[in-house]
């Protein structure tokens, strides 16, 4: 049996090749925008949330990102701060909401989430790449709404999955 700190090293790292190998597995989906993605990865920061704590949840992001950025060669370019302030902001938010997880859903607070992230990605993006570009025209709210609403369904299909797995914190100790 694994004691202390070795059996969280090794719940951490389970979790981060589940992050990395569901973000894989998510670019085979068809999309209707090829940047756009169903947040599956978000499922091994939703367990480490729900099974350990915020601060494995916190790690669990930062690591996918940071290694999804070496091996995609993406390091500081415009997709991966986006990636990084966004999944923060989003992985934050999840973890106030998570205070209230005896009121909330998981699927509630993934769709929070979620929604939390594809406001700042809009943010970011607008300030890094389209600072200049008017986005009072009804074609640029129709996308943003269209992108809002797919980011909720993404969090649906999350928590739903986060749900499903009938995780109890504590259980692994």
């Amino acid at each position: 049996m694994l004691k202390g700190e070795k059996r969280r090293e090794v719940y951490l790292t389970a979790l981060v090749l589940l992050a990395l190998y569901l973000s894989l597995g998510e670019t085979l989906i068809p999309k209707p925008f090829p940047w756009m993605k169903l947040g599956l990865a978000n499922i091994a920061t939703i367990i480490a949330l729900e099974k350990f704590d915020s601060k494995m949840a916190i790690e669990v992001l930062l690591l996918r990102i940071l290694i999804q950025g070496l091996m995609l060669g993406t390091m500081f370019t415009p997709s991966f701060i986006i990636s990084l302030l966004s999944g923060g902001a989003s992985t934050l938010l999840m973890i106030f909401l998570y205070r209230y997880r005896q009121k909330l859903s998981l699927i509630a607070i993934c769709v929070m989430g979620a929604f939390t992230h594809n406001i700042c990605q809009l943010i970011i993006v607008y300030f890094l790449l389209f600072r200049n570009i008017s986005v009072y025209s009804k074609s640029i709210f129709m996308f943003i709404w269209g992108f809002l609403f797919m980011g909720c369904i993404s969090g649906v299909i999350t928590g739903y999955i986060g749900e499903k797995l009938r995780l109890r914190r504590g259980a692994t100790k």
